[in-house]
């Protein structure tokens, strides 16, 4: 029998911060499977019957006591997902931590949800802002709710508790969302990782890039047939077919490949840089094309937009990057997202409208234990720092060796050398291939193949092609930050939970700490042995935003 007055309690704290299960819950039907017992201790307890039995979801004994036991395997905080709704007996005593920043109740059958909602009350539980519940969600649904939920640099660590009468019960759906969010944490750590290790380049770059970057005017139009030269190995043996239709197609370099594409009497079209390291200085040491284009991250480190006058800056998945692409300067977007600026490349001869193109050097391996082509940078790299007692050999094997999960295959060009993040490189561009509307011609080389499906859409022109360009920016540069830097100083100063404090915040002061999500990250690596609070991370963050802003506004 429903009780009106618990459900509508229910529901008007459901409403605070899940209200789309809220609405979900009025057309929902009460369960006929379902029915209520109560324990030995006098506490409710949903009962599921099935083919004449009874399966109860929490112990008919003591149900507190064996939720409690549960959630005492949730161990450090941080972010936890749990499997089966029930009564919540095993989600309360996770609520009494401070340690923990965000919960994901999973579960399906809406109308076993309104039953428990009509009989006993969670609205302690459910006015909580750490919940997040999904009901009835398939699993692409899971996986495109968990990378904009779940941020491991402000909501820490990532846990799983299971109900297990309730996952027993429905063993096949759990299954499927235990994998599809295994495979997403597998994305999701790949890119947590690099933002431990980039967050802060990613953010100060981005700051000295944007004198640099008001001033471009750059425009690159649309083509039809484009050559990509990645620095692989490989890239040796194609230089002659890169040539013989060089007159006919677009080349576009990527930077590692630059210096062995001049030293061959190879002029590209254009140069793409994504990285935001020091180093990627070296790949323009022997000197860059006059008139060539550089395309380049608005996070690539600034001595690199100082090579040419003639730079056009894009946006890609850095959160300050977008914030100023919205807020001050629209710039063209290149997806980065592989990891790698062969993907980079692929990406912008898609956005340049190309109805054909061919790779060349992209062997993501090292054939026969060969890392680059040569003339490339590692050949000046390791030559220069050579004496008789370290030969620029020892270089290489350390450049080679020096990643202990390294693997080694036979081939029939000798022995091919593969790391796990070049899999991982090679499969993303795979599947990114797929996405892109022009037919993709990867060269036969020494490397791994580069396995894409035969494409049996028509390759027509695409009309919405636009100029690859930069729109107009609204104020200059320092004014642009000033307004930034007014804006963090105004954010309410963090305290209490991630999810608590987000919450009381509007969508432009949430909009202004996302852009400091990969600083955070870096901090969190600092402190992750110290079980510091993710409030005082967040107040670091922007205590050191501030000063990064102050420099090079006052100068």
């Amino acid at each position: 029998m429903q009780n009106n007055q618990i459900f509508d309690r229910n529901q008007l704290s459901l409403s605070l911060h899940n209200n789309e299960l809220s609405i979900q819950l009025n057309s929902a039907d009460y369960s006929d499977i379902l029915t209520f017992k109560k324990s030995r201790t006098g506490l409710t307890v949903p009962i599921i019957r099935k083919n004449s039995r009874e399966y109860a979801i929490h112990s008919l004994f003591d149900p507190e006591r064996e939720g409690r036991r549960i959630a005492d395997q949730v161990a450090g905080g941080g972010y936890v997902v749990v499997f089966g709704f029930g009564a919540c007996y095993h989600i309360k005593p996770l609520l009494e931590r401070d340690d923990i920043n965000g919960i994901l109740l999973i579960d399906r059958d809406i109308n076993i949800i309104r039953s428990i909602l009509s009989e006993i009350d969670l609205s302690d539980v459910l006015s909580d802002s750490r919940i997040s519940i999904l009901i009835d969600k398939s699993e692409e649904e899971i996986r495109n709710y968990l990378p904009s939920n779940y941020i491991p640099a402000v909501t820490g660590d990532f846990q799983t508790l299971s109900l297990r009468p309730r996952v027993e019960f429905e063993k096949d759906y759990f299954s499927g969302i235990t994998d599809s969010i295994r495979n997403v944490l597998d994305t999701l750590s790949d890119d947590y990782t690099v933002q431990t290790w980039f967050g802060k380049r990613w953010f100060t770059n981005s700051i000295s890039n944007l004198a640099a970057a008001e001033k471009s005017t750059t425009v690159i139009r649309p083509q039809k047939s484009i050559m990509i030269a990645a620095a692989g190995p490989s890239l040796e043996t194609q230089l002659d077919e890169i040539c013989r239709n060089r007159n006919e197609r677009f080349l576009i370099s990527t930077d590692t490949a630059l210096s062995c594409l001049m030293k061959n009497g190879i002029t590209p079209d254009l140069v793409i840089s994504i990285d935001c390291q020091q180093i990627t200085y070296h790949h323009f040491m022997n000197g860059y094309p006059e008139g060539v284009p550089l395309v380049a991250d608005l996070a690539s480190p600034p001595a690199i937009s100082r090579i040419t006058e003639n730079t056009l800056f894009f946006t890609s998945g850095h959160p300050f990057s977008h914030y100023i692409n919205r807020n001050w300067r629209k710039f063209p977007f290149v997806d980065t997202s592989g990891g790698n600026v062969t993907h980079a490349a692929l990406s912008l001869a898609d956005r340049l409208g190309a109805r054909e193109i061919f790779i060349y050097g992209a062997d993501y391996s090292y054939p026969q234990g060969k890392t680059y082509a040569r003339g490339t940078y590692v050949y000046p790299y390791f030559h220069c720092r050579a004496d008789r007692m370290q030969p620029a050999e020892n270089g290489f094997y350390e450049f080679l060796y020096g990643n202990k999960n390294i693997k080694m295959t036979k081939t029939g060009y000798g022995y091919r050398y593969i790391t796990k993040p070049m899999v991982s490189y090679k499969e993303r561009l795979e599947r990114f291939a797929n996405s892109v509307s022009a037919r993709i011609i990867p060269a036969d080389g020494m490397g791994e193949r580069i396995r894409i499906p035969e494409q049996s859409k028509s390759v027509s022109s695409n009309s919405s092609v636009r100029l690859f360009a930069a729109g107009d920016f609204s104020e200059d540069w320092r004014s642009f930050l000033s307004s930034y830097r007014k804006r963090l100083q105004g954010l309410p100063s963090p305290s209490g939970s991630p999810a608590v404090y987000f919450s009381q915040l509007d969508f432009p002061e949430k909009d202004v700490w996302t852009t400091l999500f990969p600083v955070a990250a870096v901090l969190r690596k600092k402190y992750m042995k110290r079980g510091v609070s993710s409030a005082v991370i967040l107040k670091e963050v922007r205590s050191w935003a501030l000063d990064v802003l102050s420099l090079y506004l006052e100068n």
